[in-house]
């Protein structure tokens, strides 16, 4: 297939790389270079375990992971600093940037239409009756710098002036900023504006609830569009509004031009990527008389209802301007709708199953966003309608494969199919008008299942896929909780369902030896850091003989190791510590607003694992450094304090037990090491959370009450506090918990997982204390 073809690595630097945004982004860079075979590196510049709430508009100091081997260079947004764009200039390799602006090099530059975007939703909410709109958002970046712009130049354009007031300045993109500002706007002088353009849509969901939670009704007290069009903002109520810049299109853009540099062809300036307004309720599009939504891109002036159903088509499929395959793209899937209609209007024939089940297969291919189905019904409907006046009025649409003749004495057109070649052949008079009318009108029924069926599909497979990923992640959790230093390095702990290449490579130290937990910012920099790779699921044995062997950062990971299609390299980090890198291949789910916790998820827990092991390892070398000492020195008895010591940390190693809480369903699972820590015997039904928080001490009681409330309500930092706790036999004793908490993709705390380990025999002046 790719004879002849000359096969490039693309790099991608990218704050992170999954999530709505930047996830969407990386499924157009790697749907448009699949087809001739190129390679994408998708490197992470960000720290694994960054806070949804926490997004810092100051890109990191170094980012050299891959440089040194690919053939051009994607930078989406802040991704890293203007030392390094001028790096990978000094160095010869194409670059394109995403949504950024620099002065430093001469670079094209591809942005969603902002302008265009921000103009129709402002216009939008003044073609509604609002003088009065505000602008929510952070001016911290070059594409919400555009997007304030066009929405100032746009109320200029209508006679308003904007006032300061108007302006509502958030710290972020994030929804935690904008609920903020609301809260502190209704709270002192009240609302200005009777309508708000948000940014984002994170930015306007906040801004939403934080209304919501103040009394005020939306719309009517504040009407709202934002801009990205997220599932999020398909998921409140109202539904939100919101400015649909294909940021996937903006991806397949940007590597479009690249590859156009890789090649030597001259590209400079800025180029736009289309955007679209699409209508919902939280920005007053409610018909009070009828209850119907008014959805979807507004229709062009003089659109026919078949025009009115390729643009509904266009916005609502995330496929619609891919390249899919024969087949599989928008205008063939428009001209098979137009055929069945055409078919009904013309020879009273429905589609047959065979045609239908085409049919919901195509728009199963074409990614419907979760709101399609609901966005086609009308528009569907109203081609329908026009198929059927053309009945009434006696015309008979052209089929493929047949022609039609003169009109008939009562009117009817009959048509005759050139089979045998003579003239004089006449073939079966065409059906009635009532025949045909109620063909169409059979045929708007079966399109309209056909249709419903391809969106369900889609709607089942995410459904899946989530439910994959929760699994996996569940046992990742488990794993790398328990996995010593052997299994963490040899990837072991890989969810099942995962297929794709992944290899752990840890920073080197001087010597060559792998460094614990070191930080980048101690080492060399420009690439000249080394890593060690010391684990990889590859199974060629290319792949295998580079296990145990060092690489420059700048050549990771090398190709026998990244497989085909994408590969994301995200950072080894928790905290203050940094391990290395986690590079992982596999595809890029446009739909999923998770991408980016399961990746970061992975390499952080990596992280937390290895600290854990480097903490034991260390306290096993104090271990035998005591002992060493204590035989040198021929103690005939070890000092009370070590033993007791010592003791503690076999505890600490040996008696963890695990517990995992549903917080939903409120069902805990409890190992089979936590029973025998507090007592009880195997076969016990012990599912509730009562079952710990209850044997806790009267007197500690409130305080890990206060831990768990903190942890849900959204703590940073994982639980870690020693408690007193009655066993099932009466007894009292310490114990030590710690627990993490995991969110669903709508950032609700959904789990708690933990370990629970007995530190009775710890002298008492050297507990901790109780909560941390």
């Amino acid at each position: 297939m790719f004879i002849g073809k000359r096969r490039y690595v693309i790099g991608v630097l990218s704050p992170v790389v999954g999530g709505y945004y930047f996830g969407r982004v990386l499924a157009g860079i790697a749907r448009t270079v699949r087809p001739d075979g190129h390679r994408v590196v998708a490197v992470q510049t960000y720290p694994a375990d960054l806070e949804r709430e926490q997004f810092p508009d100051r890109p990191p100091g170094t980012a050299s992971v891959s440089l040194g081997q690919v053939d051009g260079v994607i930078v989406i947004t802040s991704a890293v600093n203007e030392a390094t764009l001028l790096r990978i200039e000094e160095d010869g390799t194409p670059v394109v940037l995403i949504s950024g602006r620099t002065t430093s090099i001469d670079a094209p530059v591809v942005t969603p239409d902002n302008e265009g975007g921000t103009r129709a939703a402002v216009e939008h909410l003044i073609a509604h009756g609002h003088r009065q709109i505000g602008f929510l958002g952070s001016l911290r970046q070059a594409d919400i710098v555009q997007r304030h712009e066009a929405y100032l130049a746009t109320l200029l354009a209508h006679g308003i002036t904007p006032r300061p007031e108007w302006l509502y300045r958030t710290a972020d993109n994030q929804e935690a900023s904008a609920a903020t500002v609301a809260q502190a706007v209704v709270g002192g002088p009240g609302l200005p504006t009777t309508a708000t353009f948000a940014a984002t849509d994170r930015n306007a969901i906040g801004f939403s609830r934080a209304l919501q939670a103040q009394g005020l009704s939306l719309p009517g007290d504040q009407a709202i569009v934002g801009f990205d069009h997220s599932e999020a903002g398909a998921r409140v109520r109202p539904r939100l509004a919101s400015v649909d810049p294909h940021h996937d299109q903006v991806g397949e853009l940007a590597v479009s031009l690249l590859l156009a540099r890789i090649r030597g062809e001259r590209v400079a300036g800025q180029h736009l990527s289309r955007s679209t307004l699409v209508t919902r309720e939280s920005c007053g599009c409610l018909d009070a008389r009828t209850g119907a939504l008014l959805e979807g891109p507004p229709a062009q002036e003089g659109s026919t209802a078949w025009r009115r159903l390729g643009e509904v088509a266009r916005a609502t499929f995330d496929g619609a301007e891919a390249r899919l395959g024969p087949g599989a793209d928008l205008d063939s899937w428009l001209r098979g709708v137009q055929r069945v209609f055409r078919s009904a209007a013309a020879l009273g024939q429905p589609p047959t199953q065979a045609t239908l089940t085409s049919l919901a297969e195509s728009t199963r291919a074409l990614r419907p966003h979760p709101e399609a189905i609901e966005q086609l019904i009308p528009a569907l409907r109203s081609v329908e309608e026009e198929f059927r006046q053309q009945v009434r009025r006696g015309e008979v649409p052209a089929v493929p494969g047949e022609r039609t003749s003169a009109v008939g004495g009562s009117g009817e057109r009959t048509s005759a199919v050139g089979g045998s070649g003579d003239p004089a052949a006449k073939a079966p008079r065409a059906p009635s008008r009532a025949a045909r009318a109620r063909a169409v009108t059979q045929t708007g029924t079966d399109v309209l299942v056909a249709f419903s069926a391809g969106c369900t599909q889609t709607l089942l497979a995410r459904s899946g896929r989530l439910e994959r990923t929760i699994t996996d992640q569940y046992e990742l959790d488990l794993d790398l909780l328990h996995a010593d230093g052997r299994a963490i390095r040899a990837l072991t702990w890989l969810p099942r369902g995962h297929t794709g290449p992944a290899t752990l490579a840890l920073w080197t130290s001087s010597e060559g030896a792998p460094a614990p937990g070191a930080s980048p910012a101690s080492g060399p920099v420009n690439g000249a850091r080394t890593l060690e790779i010391v684990g990889t699921t590859a199974a060629s044995r290319k792949a295998t003989a580079l296990v145990g062997t060092h690489v420059p950062v700048s050549k990771f990971p090398p190709p026998a190791l990244a497989g085909e299609g994408v590969v994301f390299v995200v950072p080894v980090t928790f905290d203050q510590s940094d391990w290395g890198m986690l590079a992982i291949g596999g595809g890029v789910d446009i739909h999923a607003t998770s991408s980016r916790d399961k990746f970061d998820h992975w390499a952080a827990m990596v992280a937390v694992a290895l600290d854990r092991e480097d903490r034991l390892t260390s306290l096993q070398r104090q271990q035998a450094a005591l002992a060493e000492a204590a035989y040198r020195e021929r103690a005939l008895v070890l000092d009370l304090r070590t033993e007791v010591e010592r003791n503690a940390l076999v505890q600490d190693v040996a008696l963890e037990g695990t517990w995992d809480w549903d917080i939903a369903t409120g069902q805990v699972f409890y190992s089979r090491t936590w029973r025998a820590l507090v007592g009880l015997p195997d076969d016990t039904a012990c599912t509730g959370i009562e079952e710990w928080t209850g044997r806790v001490h009267p007197q500690d009681v409130r305080t890990v009450q206060t831990a768990i409330a903190r942890q849900l309500a959204g703590a940073a930092e994982p639980l870690d506090l020693e408690h007193r706790l009655l066993a099932a036999d009466g007894r009292e004793m310490w114990v030590r918990c710690r627990a993490t908490t995991v969110t669903d993709d709508a950032g609700v705390r959904a789990r708690m997982i933990g370990v629970l380990m007995d530190v009775t025999g710890m002298p008492a002046r050297e507990r901790r204390g109780v909560a941390r």
